[in-house]
């Protein structure tokens, strides 16, 4: 808790990560420091040892099958049911021919056995009371045979173990053997003795000599001590120590790492390997695994510092860039972080910075609009009472004398400036623009003593939404000063409709229509002449409206062409945003 207590002390980024990556860079070498520990010292040992052992005891069950055999192979030899029958017979019989057959019938079981067993070496019976004490040998064997020259390797009733020693075989002296001398009781207090050696064929490694033994495990030298029941030496290849047959043996434990394993009889056979020898794969290890260490150290110390570079900065530049937009907001090329998360951020930033630049300049485009619109509707409603009040006092002069049609001209067009001169909210609905329209061509008609052939198509579902005042006459007003001849009959429509959550406007004549150049010199408000022959005034103060109150919400679209007419559509959405601050309420003019 105390660590981390004074973590959270730290409150740059730049001082906790250089801690994660410095916690981030050690941690990781001590686990696999300890894990590699765990795994030589501990699995990995206990493998290795467990793998030795395995060796030991597959030799010691190797002897203890060849010392088995001996004793099978001794059974066919014996005289109660074996080949040893015959060879008495052979001994005792006087008989000549009998005995011929005898001979090729023992030499013939002897055979067999051998071929059977071809892992055996010499075989015969040994009679000491014979002229001739060695029958039926299967090999060329000395002809001195005493079993007191053999070192005997255990004892088991009849049975005398002897070995390792040279074969008796004088073609395979070199090859040492194990041997079996079995006695044979017959007659009266007579005996014969069956002789069977056996082959170390896959004991190699166990009665290799010490120099072929090292060089033969170049990495760790295995030597071999086999020792009788009673613990004395009956066979080593150490190149050092005791060697004597027939000696006490104790396993140097200090100098070897020493792993054993007891036969059925309890013979021990040792397996000795050189302690430097065994520790030199533990002791590279280890020399290996401290430089590796210091180099994933320092490796991740370099990897740590690159790592918070490459974080750290990219956040002074977007850090950078923040302070300079602070007190200097125009836009500038956006600086490259090197990576495209934080690239990505940066963009977003600018594009951030740019859309809040273009917000205040839209606001004091629309402020200074606001403003140059209140100065025109100024000039415009000079002194609105007294024009009202004179136009009354005409009504009712014509009225009392008479003239109907002035009192009614009068009429309408109070009614027409009443509404444009802003007597009203500066917000009306349809229904009262859509009248206002009505009163306009009325009076038109009035003045110029004809019917303009004007027709209003208004939808139910439109009469109520808010528009703001006066951007619908100016479009009938263009239509019918510049869309047609004095003297044509053109036709206008004016079409309200409601879908979507739009409002639609359409005024459609099929007048003259206006060349292509002066109809983009009306969108672009750039033509002085236009302005003074009043075309496109009416439609610049119905775009300043349109800006004024919906922004890029509203659109205003214009069709025209010499000989087929204009069409003005404008698309306004059916409510309007902020009616409240944009509006003062009534009598606004």
């Amino acid at each position: 808790m105390e660590s981390v207590h004074r973590f959270s002390l730290i409150s740059s980024l730049k001082g906790r990560l250089a801690v994660i990556l410095a916690i981030a860079t050690i941690i990781p070498i001590l686990l696999t420091g300890y894990i590699s520990y765990r795994w030589i010292y501990i699995v990995q040992t206990e493998k290795i040892e467990a793998e030795w052992l395995d060796k030991v005891q597959r030799e010691r069950d190797e002897l203890d099958r060849k010392l088995d055999e001996l004793g099978r192979v001794s059974q066919l030899m014996d005289i109660e049911g074996g080949i040893g029958r015959d060879v008495v017979n052979f001994i005792t019989s006087s008989n000549s021919f009998e005995r011929a057959i005898l001979y090729r019938n023992i030499n013939q079981s002897v055979a067999n056995v051998n071929f059977s067993n071809p892992n055996l070496g010499v075989m015969f019976y040994y009679a000491p009371e014979q002229a001739e004490p060695l029958l039926f040998p299967n090999a060329n064997v000395k002809l001195q045979f005493q079993p007191e020259d053999l070192h005997a390797f255990f004892k088991q009733k009849l049975f005398t173990y002897y070995g390792p020693h040279e074969s008796l075989d004088v073609a395979n002296q070199a090859e040492p053997v194990f041997s079996l001398l079995r006695k044979l009781n017959y007659g009266q207090g007579r005996s014969l003795y069956a002789y069977i050696e056996t082959k170390v064929v896959g004991l190699d490694a166990m009665f290799a000599k010490a120099s072929t033994a090292a060089a033969s495990h170049a990495e760790s030298p295995v030597y071999h001590v086999l020792t009788t029941p009673a613990k004395q030496i009956a066979y080593t290849n150490m190149p050092t120590g005791p060697d004597n047959q027939h000696t006490a043996f104790e396993p140097p434990d200090h100098a070897y790492k020493v792993f054993e394993a007891t036969g059925q009889q309890g013979w021990t056979l040792y397996q000795l390997i050189p302690k430097d020898d065994y520790n030199r794969e533990l002791n590279k290890w280890l020399s290996q695994f401290i430089l590796f260490a210091s180099l994933s150290f320092g490796l991740g110390i370099i990897l740590a510092w690159l790592i918070w570079r490459m974080v750290y900065r990219p956040i002074r530049i977007i850090n950078r860039e923040i302070t300079r937009f602070s007190y200097n907001p125009s836009l500038t090329q956006v600086p490259a972080t090197g990576l495209t998360e934080f690239n990505h951020i940066m963009n977003n930033f600018h594009q951030m910075s740019r859309r809040i630049s273009e917000l205040i300049t839209d606001v004091e485009d629309k402020e200074k609009r606001r403003g140059q619109l209140e100065v025109e509707k100024l000039l415009v409603q000079i002194n609105p009472h007294f024009l009202h009040n004179t136009l009354n006092t005409i009504q009712w002069l014509a009225r009392i004398e008479g003239h109907t049609n002035i009192a009614r001209l009068v009429s309408i067009f109070t009614r027409v400036l009443h509404y444009n001169l802003g007597k009203k909210n500066i917000i009306v609905t349809v229904r009262e623009e859509v009248d206002a329209v009505r009163d306009y061509i009325d009076l038109q008609n009035i003045r110029y003593d004809h019917s303009f052939n004007v027709k209003l198509s208004i939808g139910p579902e439109c009469l109520d939404v808010p528009i703001p005042r006066f951007i619908l006459q100016p479009l009938v007003e263009n239509a019918l000063y510049h869309g047609f001849d004095d003297d044509d009959r053109g036709e206008i429509e004016v079409a309200i409709t409601r879908a979507d959550s739009s409002l639609y406007l359409r005024v459609k004549d099929n007048g003259k229509g206006i060349p292509e150049d002066k109809l983009l010199a009306m969108l672009e408000e750039e033509d002085d002449q236009l302005r003074k022959s009043g075309l496109g005034i009416g439609l610049r103060y119905v775009k300043k409206m349109l800006d004024v109150y919906y922004g890029t919400e509203a659109q205003l679209t214009m069709e025209s062409g010499t000989g087929i007419g204009t069409t003005i559509a404008i698309r306004l959405p059916d409510t309007i945003k902020g009616v409240e601050a944009l509006d003062s309420g009534p009598h606004r003019g």
